[in-house]
């Protein structure tokens, strides 16, 4: 379990702030098959992941009929949309690394 100082949240906002910078990101209505705090393990190491890769890659959250969409987006361009699933690290962590420039 990450102690609450350790917690890399707070990167992407205040100490004041803690999750509340992925708020937005949660998707509510799985609450009951993907906890919060399932969701926040899941999100938590794409954005470390999207902070390491540089200002090439965001992703932004949109609400939709069955739920959030992740979209990845490199230089403001759609990657790859996503859905909330317990795959959602992996499959955003692999889009990156199939789409970053090679230097």
């Amino acid at each position: 379990m990450i102690d609450k100082d350790d917690d890399p949240i707070a990167a992407f906002g205040s100490i004041e702030e803690g999750d509340e910078p992925l708020k937005s990101y949660m998707d509510t209505a799985l609450f009951d098959t993907l906890d919060k705090q399932g969701q926040i393990d899941l999100l938590t190491p794409v954005f470390d992941r999207i902070t390491l890769a540089g200002a090439d890659f965001d992703l932004k959250v949109q609400d939709s009929a069955t739920g959030k969409r992740y979209v990845l987006l490199k230089n403001e361009e759609v990657v790859e949309v996503f859905v909330m699933d317990n795959k959602l690290t992996d499959n955003i962590l692999n889009a990156i690394e199939e789409n970053k420039d090679d230097d």
